[in-house]
């Protein structure tokens, strides 16, 4: 059965793509759903069958949802450092059939994909990009856990501000009883693992969301002057419903270039950084832009904590055009901290004032897909420097 919820404002134009990405979280009876797409004020729904007794606490968590994206918001003040938005794109098709149809992507599930040669070389020859840059600013190669303690996640806030997108882990308990049965029970329904909630661990450790935080971890209680590091690493986000393709994945691998020291030094690093990255996108032949951004909330003063960001210049997106999407995908970020992880884990400098941190992050899975949806699967249409290089490795 369909329903609608009358919206008390409409969801300006900028944040309907965020309000969207919200209503997956809704409830487990939500099954579809749309936002009226002339006057953005009422969402259209449907429910899974005998949820229908839910429609009026669905409705009322739709219209909390909007009300909360639109507290204390204010007029967005977007600022773009680079748009080289105008080259010319001649491919439009969806790569990732094509990519399915050469063997060289596989889907394993929501979010899950494996990779075939051809795209695991123009990943790791973007990856080699990055870590020439890295080099030439002297930032040292380090490598980091894939599982992060839940008390990291917590001295970094992240639990609080982004619990939608954490993955836990846990293992049997250490009880003979416990260990079998659930060897017993144990299996796949389907849909779900069938096993006794009560044979697990409590949670300990969580898939690690970014690959910053444990060098934040690292550092923890020091003193330092500056430093600069770089680092790769698998990081996890579950997004529900808004997993798809290669455009959003529960496991993907990023890349960083990670700087602390004094706010000055922070940010001259983050300039460097965007010049670069222009400079090695450019080689590539992408379209992007390069302009303000803030992360994706999910707490409740979400408008003010983004208006925020963008009010300091403190997150810049890589934007890509998908020409088959009509939209554009970020691709990797710039982000300035402040003295905010400084402050987190007690790492100071000289003065004993906390430092101050930044980072060059990119998704390496959404490189190649932008890369792919602007020049398409045909490597004889690739741009030279990427081509040649190809060639090369292949």
């Amino acid at each position: 059965m369909n329903h609608s919820v009358q919206l008390k404002s409409a969801i300006p134009p900028e944040l309907v793509e965020e309000f969207l990405k919200r209503l997956p979280y809704i409830s487990e009876s939500l099954l579809e759903y749309d936002l009226n797409a002339d006057s953005h004020d009422q969402v259209r729904f449907a429910l899974r069958p005998g949820g229908d007794d839910q429609a009026a606490v669905v409705s009322s968590r739709i219209v909390e949802v909007a009300e909360k994206l639109l507290k204390t918001r204010r007029a967005p003040s977007v600022k773009v450092l680079a748009s080289h938005i105008n080259r010319n794109i001649s491919f439009d098709a969806d790569p990732h059939p094509l990519l399915e149809s050469m063997d060289e992507l596989h889907r394993y599930g929501a979010g899950r994909y494996g990779f075939g040669p051809r795209l695991v070389q123009l990943i790791s020859l973007f990856e080699r990009e990055v870590c020439a840059i890295a080099a030439k600013y002297h930032a040292p190669v380090h490598q980091f856990p894939t599982l992060i303690g839940a008390d990291l996640l917590h001295q970094a806030r992240y639990l609080r501000s982004f619990p939608s997108s954490l993955s836990m882990v846990s293992h049997l308990r250490e009880d003979m009883a416990a260990i079998q049965d659930f060897a017993k029970v144990a299996g796949w329904d389907g849909e779900r693992l069938v096993h006794n909630p009560e044979s697990l661990h409590s949670i300990q450790c969580l898939l690690s969301p970014s690959v910053c935080f444990h060098y934040y971890s690292w550092l923890k209680d020091r003193v330092i002057d500056s430093a600069r590091i770089t680092a790769v690493g698998k990081c996890f986000r579950y997004e529900s419903r808004n997993m798809d393709g290669l455009e959003r994945l529960w496991d993907f691998t990023m890349r960083e270039i990670i700087f602390l020291g004094a706010s000055q030094f922070v940010l001259d690093h983050r300039d460097r950084m965007i010049d670069e990255t222009v400079a090695l996108l450019d080689r590539w032949e992408l379209s992007f832009e390069i302009r303000s951004a803030s992360d994706p909330f999910f707490i409740d003063d979400y408008a003010s904590m983004a208006t925020f960001q963008l009010a300091f210049d403190l997150k810049f997106e890589i934007l890509a055009p998908l020409p088959y999407r009509r939209k554009d995908l970020a691709i990797g970020s710039f982000n300035y901290h402040q003295d905010f992880f400084g402050r987190s884990f007690n790492i100071t400098g000289a003065n004993r004032a906390p430092v101050h941190t930044g980072c060059t992050a990119f998704g390496l899975e959404r490189v190649a897909l932008a890369f792919l949806a602007q020049h398409g699967v045909d490597s004889a249409k690739w741009p030279a420097a990427v081509a040649d290089q190809i060639g090369k490795s292949g």
